[in-house]
């Protein structure tokens, strides 16, 4: 069996680096102070969906290139 290839590595670490953002958020949760100032990580969502997409991306590209590749092999 051979080991998973390095787009793949790449697209699963930011899939679970975006997941582990929107987990973060959830779990810092927000708080509002007795001056009524809110206080939450926002920054959190837009990298955690940035991290996905760009996750689902590089994997979308993957395994179309694998697709492609395989094709060509085939026709040979």
């Amino acid at each position: 069996m051979s080991s998973p290839s390095l787009t793949s590595q790449v697209a699963v670490s930011l899939l679970c680096l975006g997941s582990l953002c929107l987990i973060a958020f959830r779990l810092i949760g927000v708080s509002i102070d007795e001056d009524g100032v809110l206080h939450e990580p926002f920054a959190l969502i837009p990298i955690g969906y940035a991290l996905i997409a760009s996750g689902a991306v590089v994997g979308t590209v993957g395994l179309v290139r694998a697709a492609l590749g395989a094709l060509a092999r085939r026709r040979r």
